[in-house]
């Protein structure tokens, strides 16, 4: 990732957009793409593009922060749509559970399946519920960026996200009465 460091050591409007919002960008990248390294490469090519871009430059902050959120999901599904294998599993993401002697088996087991479940929830919200929970609760994100990102007003969000929270709270609440049944 030697480019990125050329950009976030530049103290052009583009390498301090990258140092406010790299670690953001590179955390969704890195779920979505489900490796470090293919996040660090999809950020290059974000970064890459916005440096191509003439009219970059001239665009508002909050318009710049904006592109860089479309470009890299976009290039997010592209970087998807150009994988013909499937994806392996990042190290990193077990290695606590692999140096951790403590966890059993069946706690690991019930965290994966918890995680199953919750999976299985998220994917019965809309894409835009869904997106906004995830900037939310994934990357920090507060609801006046997410509009922004989103292209929406900030109690628009605010609606979306208790609704999706009410909603997964309902699903949440009759799985724990059909397991004590």
């Amino acid at each position: 990732m030697e480019l990125s460091h050329k950009v976030a050591a530049d103290d052009s409007p583009v390498g301090r957009l990258y140092e406010q919002h790299g670690p953001a960008l590179f955390a969704y990248l890195s779920q979505q793409t489900g490796s470090h390294e293919a996040a660090e490469d999809v950020l290059v090519e974000v970064f890459v593009a916005a440096l191509e871009t003439e009219r970059f430059v001239r665009m508002s902050e909050k318009e710049q922060v904006s592109w860089l959120w479309r470009v890299t999901r976009n290039k997010a599904v592209d970087a998807y749509r150009r994988s013909q294998v499937r994806r392996g599993l990042d190290l990193s993401l077990v290695a606590d559970y692999i140096d951790d002697k403590e966890r059993s088996p069946e706690l690991i087991m019930l965290q994966r399946e918890t995680s199953t479940l919750l999976q299985t929830y998220l994917d019965q919200l809309s894409p835009g519920q869904r997106m906004a929970i995830q900037l939310r609760f994934a990357h920090g994100l507060r609801s006046s960026e997410i509009a922004a990102l989103m292209g929406k007003r900030e109690g628009s969000v605010r609606s979306l996200m208790a609704r999706a929270l009410n909603f997964l709270r309902t699903l949440y609440e009759k799985e724990q009465e059909e397991a004590h049944l």
